[in-house]
């Protein structure tokens, strides 16, 4: 009995791991945002360029990347997680040909593999542009496809509607 118990749960660990289960069995389309909802968020980060960089910072006074996103979405009403770490887990991972705006782009700005960096999709294909909060200049967009930031890519996400 506890070998069937056992099997079915490595099973399970193996097809939840496969990518085509995962398409098939994804979520569907009402659990992430409408078009209208991503531009709402959008115009809302983008409001806030140029506020500097502030290590756990939320407000005009400061903010860091996942703070960024926090604000944006509970001005729309929406709570996220806080930390880019939980950020990352909180939406269904696609691959860079998949994305479109309103999606998440994490990075690794320092160790390599370890989430550190959250950024908003803004604009996408084919000139993909997204908007952060950098430690150097603060909240500002930027292009994906520059060099620094297309090696740092750990994980991109479409993000759920809780």
């Amino acid at each position: 009995m506890y070998k069937r118990i056992l099997l079915f749960g490595v099973l399970l660990l193996l097809l939840d791991s496969c990518s085509f289960v995962k398409r098939i069995f994804h979520r569907s389309p009402s659990t992430f945002y409408s078009h209208a909802e991503i531009k709402s968020i959008i115009k809302d980060a983008q409001n806030l360029k140029g506020v500097p960089y502030k290590f756990g910072g939320m407000d005009k006074k400061g903010m860091d990347c996942s703070g960024l996103l926090y604000t944006v979405y509970l001005k729309n009403e929406v709570n996220i997680p806080r930390v880019s770490a939980d950020q990352a887990n909180f939406g269904e991972e696609i691959s860079i040909n998949e994305l479109k705006i309103g999606d998440w782009v994490f990075f690794a700005t320092g160790k390599v593999g370890l989430i550190s960096h959250v950024g908003l999709v803004t604009k996408d294909h084919p000139d993909i542009t997204f908007i952060h909060a950098s430690t150097t200049y603060g909240v500002r967009e930027d292009k994906l496809n520059q060099k620094y930031w297309l090696n740092r890519i750990v994980k991109i996400i479409r993000p759920f509607k809780n």
